[in-house]
């Protein structure tokens, strides 16, 4: 480190993942001194996104500590000193796996003159690892993809607070689930519903009358549910296997054993959503996830906020009471009043806690849709459990929405860790992935299945519910990693609690001024709008205002996205 940074400061964040991230623009936003640091050279820790060629060399990568600098010389009487990093809490990769040969196969001009001409453009068309490698800048992966519920925390703060104008965002446009051995698309919407040829006309009146009561039933309703499973609820109402399939697989995201209330509120959730940006409830961050992280971090920057990634740092230090005083970064010392870290940068002294659940994870490079159509769909596909495997949940992404090249798309799976991911999806991949010939009714053979060029499969703990205050010190706070919800609600709260037993008094995240409200001092102000004046004083209709504030791309041809965040772009 050849520059020096401050040395006090109100509020010290270290790691740039999804909560430390919100947690520092929430502080900046109010005026606090924020550092916030980190010794990766990305942005997002366990929430990052990578290119191809990149993600096992990062996330494999050492930390960056000076393991041979003497740090008792910046210790005064009475104070220790703690390293940060445990092996507890970090992820774990299983496999990474290249499914297509190195190379193209070298044949010389005058063998390739004697093959046909559709066996010559099929081998200069075919993929191989050179050349999905010099694609890699291409590729944005995620380690934790997420979906946004359009009337969900997230999407809510993004617009409250003007985050929004950080990122872009596309629809989901299809729910698929797998129904009778074969893919079928989940009917969300009134008109779904009506269309669909796979529900009859009297279960279309069943499945309207339900969700109806989901949504405007009164507590009645769920009288004697209380103990009883959402299941069971289902089949109570008289429902065919194909509706219980739809609404509790799908809508809800349950399982046999999902508590009727508990499945009521998930399918509350689902459709309050419908209808507001497409006919999903869903969003998706364009060029990944790992966008939203940095997001947060540019609304902090702007705001005052501190960074500095790739940073040397050599560990804490508390005094003789065990409180937080100083960061040791590089032969420096950073002091504040306090500390909010990372689970995976937490000293393994105050890891006290044990993960006793964990995520299986798997990202999968395939030449075709899991499902072909004539667009190109964004999809959620909701895997039922089956043989004791649990749920799976699935979103495709393609090239529209700035995470991998042409003709490429992208598949992660996720689900609660039964073994390990190798056999949690093995019947997932089965199913969905491999090159298969199959005579179609004409008689012609169709590839109906896509063909993986890569796979990657590693393991998360899941943090999200365990006890983080256990032992840590009282001016320390933890923030949990990635969870198996869709959305990023679970963070938000996490950070908003965070915020709010920092700063009790003080307001989470207000809106932040557009460019044009800011007013300098000396400028003639005359027209300009202050921050907060007539800003609600007129009523705006909630949907345009969402759509104006969110800039969602929601069109269904092959265009391209609306500019706004480069690819790859850190501040």
């Amino acid at each position: 480190m050849d520059y020096e940074l401050p040395s006090e400061f109100d509020l010290i964040v270290v790691g740039t993942g999804m909560i430390e991230s919100i947690v520092a623009a929430a502080a900046s936003r109010i005026g606090k001194r924020v550092l916030h640091i980190d010794s990766n050279n990305y942005y997002g820790g366990l929430w990052a996104s990578f290119n191809l060629d990149s993600i096992s060399n990062i996330l494999n990568s050492a930390s960056n500590i000076e393991t041979n600098l003497e740090v008792k010389q910046f210790l005064t009487e009475n104070e220790k000193i703690y390293q940060f990093g445990n092996d507890a809490f970090h992820m774990h990769t299983h496999s990474q796996i290249w499914h297509i040969p190195e190379k193209a196969n070298e044949q010389t001009e005058t063998e390739q003159s004697d093959l046909p001409t559709e066996c010559i453009q099929k081998e200069e068309e075919s993929w191989t690892q050179e050349k999905l490698l010099k694609n890699s800048r291409k590729f944005n992966i995620d380690i934790a993809p997420k979906l946004h519920f359009a009337r969900g925390d997230f999407v809510e703060l993004l617009i409250s607070s003007n985050i929004a104008r950080y990122s872009e965002f596309r629809s989901v446009s299809r729910v698929l689930t797998w129904l009778n051995g074969q893919l079928e698309v989940v009917p969300c919407s009134r008109s779904d519903v009506f269309s669909s040829t796979k529900v009859s006309v009297i279960e279309k009146r069943m499945l309207m009358k339900l969700l109806t009561s989901c949504v405007d039933g009164d507590e009645k309703e769920f009288v004697g549910y209380e103990n009883k499973t959402f299941r069971t609820y289902l089949k109570d109402r008289k429902l065919t296997d194909n509706l219980i399939h739809y609404v509790l697989y799908a809508i809800a995201m349950a399982t046999d054993t999902t508590p009727c209330l508990e499945g009521v509120e998930n399918t509350k959730r689902f459709l309050s959503s419908l209808g507001r940006f497409g006919k999903t409830p869903f969003l998706y961050s364009m060029y990944g996830s790992g966008e939203i992280t940095q997001a947060f971090c540019r609304l902090s920057a702007v705001f005052g906020g501190v960074y500095a990634l790739s940073q040397p740092l050599n560990g804490l230090i508390f005094n003789n009471e065990n409180k937080f005083k100083s960061l040791l970064c590089g032969q420096q010392r950073i002091s504040a009043e306090h500390l909010v870290m990372g689970i995976e940068k937490l000293p393994k002294e105050f890891v006290n806690f044990t993960a006793t659940q964990f995520i299986s994870r798997a990202v999968f490079v395939i030449d075709r849709s899991i499902m072909a159509s004539e667009k190109e769909n964004l999809t959620l596909l909701l895997f039922p459990p089956e043989d004791g495997k649990n749920p799976c949940t699935m979103i495709e992404v393609g090239p529209l929405t700035g995470t991998c090249p042409k003709d490429t798309y992208i598949v992660h799976m996720f689900t609660k860790q039964t073994t390990n991911p190798e056999e949690d999806f093995k019947h997932c991949v089965e199913r969905l992935f491999g090159n298969s010939k199959n005579e179609s009714e004409t008689g012609e053979k169709e590839n109906l299945l896509p063909n993986v060029l890569w796979s990657f499969y590693y393991t998360v703990p899941n943090t999200v519910n365990l006890d983080l205050k256990n032992g840590i010190p009282k001016n320390i706070f933890v923030c949990p990693g990635p969870d198996l919800d869709l959305d990023y609600d679970p963070a938000i709260a996490q950070a908003k609690a965070i915020f709010n037993e920092i700063y009790p008094d003080l307001e989470f995240l207000p809106r932040a001024p557009d460019p044009e409200e800011i007013i300098i001092e000396g400028e003639d102000n005359n027209n300009i709008v202050t921050e907060g004046e007539n800003l609600t004083d007129q009523p705006i209709d909630e949907a345009t205002e969402a759509v104006a504030d969110l800039q969602i791309e929601t069109s269904n041809d092959h265009g391209e996205g609306s500019s706004g965040i480069e690819q790859g772009e850190a501040e």
